[in-house]
């Protein structure tokens, strides 16, 4: 099947204005190939999918029980000293 303008662009879906030789949109045209089996319809992307793809079933981030005392240790420190400034 042929596509003849106007109407609506079989490769990327937008309108083509009568006696138009190519899609001002995306250029297709009759060298380049007026193609009825085009990505015209939007493509759907799934994040969660591409998470999951990507990184497997690794949770949030877990921080070693080791680094949650040490960063205790340097706030108790700290704030003791703030109050001896006092």
């Amino acid at each position: 099947m042929t596509f003849r303008p106007p109407g609506e662009c079989p490769v990327c879906g937008e309108p083509v204005p009568a006696g138009a030789q190519a899609c001002p949109d995306c250029g297709a045209c009759d060298h380049s190939g007026w193609n009825d089996e085009s990505d015209a319809e939007e493509e759907t992307f799934d994040y969660d999918a591409f998470i999951q793809e990507e990184f497997g079933n690794k949770s949030a981030v877990r921080i070693h029980p080791f680094w949650w005392v040490a960063a205790l240790i340097v706030l108790i420190a700290f704030a003791t000293r703030m109050l001896d400034l006092w």
